[in-house]
């Protein structure tokens, strides 16, 4: 089993997102608001205990498959739900038309029953893909010295599920925010860190007003640029009873690889133990053999070891990634930059 592969669930069809990263925990689907996502219009459905599963790759209609001893299973254009769960009631259908021709499309009750009353309101349209974009942790309170995280999600339409870039500009003095931040093709989400300098004044509602967040994306093979509402309210709190980096500022890896990192803190009043996660990581790309505590900086301790490792076919990117504390304040690092170049590539940097 690997990331990105489709796997057949009785009639169902999910995608495997996250690998398991200890020995307590185990593999993640693709997922809208923590329902799984089901793809090539499958519907959710319900499933008993040893129900076998089978990893599957998709062909188009009409291919002669090769006999292999494996089952074969078809996927008719037939749906009674939304594969990305928003639909609610509706169902949502995407046909691919082969050729020209005459099609029917048939509207029936799940149940196979029919009466006077059961209505129904069909639309038939060309797919128009699209998205926008929406911040999560808007009008943040920040403490000095210390930051908190924004995440960006993209709400996709017609299938659209290509990269989206997000920038963040014209911040007061003494605010930052790691920018720019993708969205995956693919995904819907990333996330980023504001941070305050130790230093930092309150904005002014005037210089609020001069903050600027763009998002991009090409569809059709044209650039796309929308404007993303938020931050406009931000405010300042006293600095947090610990701060926490990661470290070095800059972390190299190879495809197939593991590296180490740090995660460092500096207490200021909080000696308890403090668990934390690594966040916006390139896709592939996990911190591993986390335990069954996860990544843990012990009472007393001011540091931990991390692993990052990425599989083998993560494909060159840059990215900047943060540490979060998962309790005590979901305080934020500051972002470095992740790097992850095909070995012959880092011995020419080298």
């Amino acid at each position: 089993m690997e990331l990105n592969e489709y796997m057949y669930m009785g009639g169902e069809v999910c995608r495997l997102f996250l690998r398991p990263r200890g020995p307590d925990s185990g593999f993640q689907f693709y997922n809208v608001g923590g329902q799984r996502r089901c793809y090539f219009d499958t519907s959710a459905t319900a499933h008993a205990v040893d129900e076998p599963f089978y990893i599957v790759s998709a062909y188009p209609p009409g291919t002669q498959l090769v006999p292999s001893g494996l089952p074969v299973f078809t996927v008719n254009y037939s749906n009674d739900d939304d594969g990305w769960r928003r639909g609610g009631r509706d169902s949502r259908l995407m046909f691919t038309v082969p050729a020209d021709g005459d099609y029917l499309i048939r509207v029936s009750d799940v149940r196979g029953l029919t009466g006077d009353r059961f209505a129904y309101r069909l639309i038939v349209r060309r797919p128009q893909p699209d998205f926008s974009i929406s911040l999560g942790g808007d009008n943040p309170t920040v403490p000095r010295g210390s930051g908190r995280t924004l995440t960006f999600t993209a709400d996709r339409r017609d299938d659209f599920d290509g990269a989206i870039e997000v920038s963040v500009s014209g911040l007061p003095a003494g605010l930052s925010v790691a920018s720019p931040v993708v969205i995956e093709a693919g995904h819907r989400d990333a996330e980023s860190v504001i941070y305050a300098a130790a230093d930092a004044e309150p904005p002014t509602a005037e210089a609020l007003e001069n903050i600027k967040i763009t998002a991009r994306a090409t569809i059709g093979g044209s650039e796309v640029v929308k404007p993303v509402d938020g931050l406009k309210k931000i405010a300042l709190a006293d600095p947090p009873t610990f701060r926490v980096w990661l470290e070095p500022a800059e972390v190299t890896i190879a495809p197939g690889k593991t590296v180490t990192a740090k995660i460092r803190i500096e207490r200021n009043g909080h000696d308890g133990r403090v668990r934390f996660d690594v966040r916006n990581l390139p896709h592939g790309v996990i911190v591993d053999n986390i335990g069954l505590n996860g990544v843990l900086i012990r009472e007393n301790e001011t540091e931990r070891e991390i692993f990052f490792a990425a599989r083998d076919w993560v494909p060159e990117t840059k990215r900047l990634v943060h540490a979060v504390s998962i309790e005590a304040g979901s305080e934020a690092s500051p972002p470095i930059t992740l790097h992850v170049r095909q070995p012959t590539t880092v011995a020419q940097a080298e």
